[in-house]
């Protein structure tokens, strides 16, 4: 499925983030984000409706008022994860390895990793989710990044060199049968596999309560896990105040051929992160 572009998401943006970082204080590269997020906002007007929509969900209490600040703060902030994914993109591997400054739930990873059959991490795209990739890699982990092509060759490519600066294997899931069978033997090696899960078809996969609304998630992680015995970890990385966040819900093995109650448990907990950060939940296609 084409998801919504909007004006930073274009490869010239990338490039400039990862120029300007390594030249420029970070308060000024934010503040650079800040109008260039305002006038992301400003100009694409479909895109900002859809964030909107999607905040309304999650808020149908709120004002149009308070929800209309709080999707202005969305498209900041995701200029900010430029600038951010252009920052320690930079940095020497063991200051990027250290970049989450605390992690909660750290018992919930440490038992995702317990029984050795790997881990399939599923988080939204929140926060900063490729620095995950570099947390969990620095820390001896083997990351396999399973990501649907982008919509442009060059952010795909922008990416790939990025996470494999970083040592992160990039799987691209492009209807290959082969992408499955690399992932299985990731999992049997005991390396990880993460993959986003918060933009879907309009049928097929599994079905969930999403913010009051049935939505279809994709089936991977739960056939994965059924397959091979590893643990589905929900855990995301958001930016608190100026450091980042790691966040590890409680792992699940996928057992039966039942996925309701399990791909309830990743709903709730990806709806649980986007409550506590709902300007960091950068999904510009409708909810």
């Amino acid at each position: 499925m084409a998801h919504t572009r909007h004006l930073l998401a274009r490869p010239a943006f990338y490039r400039l983030g990862f120029a300007g970082a390594g030249l420029f204080p970070r308060f000024l590269l934010y503040l650079v984000a800040d109008g260039i997020g305002e006038a992301s906002y400003l100009a694409y007007g479909e895109a900002a409706r859809i964030v909107r929509e999607n905040l309304h969900r999650v808020f149908p209490e709120l004002p149009e008022r308070r929800i209309a600040r709080m999707a202005r703060k969305t498209f900041r902030n995701f200029a900010r994860y430029l600038v951010d994914y252009g920052r320690f993109r930079s940095l020497p591997p063991d200051k990027a390895g250290r970049a989450i400054a605390t992690l909660e739930g750290k018992k919930n990873m440490d038992a995702a990793f317990r029984d050795g059959r790997g881990v399939i991490l599923v988080t939204g795209h929140i926060g900063n989710w490729e620095l995950g990739g570099l947390f969990f890699g620095h820390r001896g982990v083997k990351i396999n990044v399973a990501t649907l092509p982008e919509g442009s060759a060059r952010i795909d490519a922008i990416r790939e060199r990025y996470r494999s600066a970083h040592h992160i294997n990039t799987i691209i899931v492009d209807g290959s049968p082969f992408a499955p069978l690399e992932m299985m033997a990731a999992l049997r090696r005991g390396e990880m596999v993460a993959m986003l899960v918060d933009r879907w078809e309009k049928e097929g996969g599994v079905t969930a309560e999403f913010f009051g609304a049935p939505r279809f998630f994709p089936e991977g992680p739960f056939a994965l896990s059924r397959a091979t015995g590893a643990s589905v970890l929900p855990a995301f990385v958001v930016r608190n105040g100026e450091r980042y966040l790691g966040i590890a819900d409680e792992p699940f093995v996928v057992r039966g051929e039942d996925n309701g109650p399990y791909v309830r448990k990743m709903t709730e907990a990806l709806e649980r992160v986007i409550r506590r950060y709902p300007d960091q939940w950068y999904n510009f296609t409708p909810a």
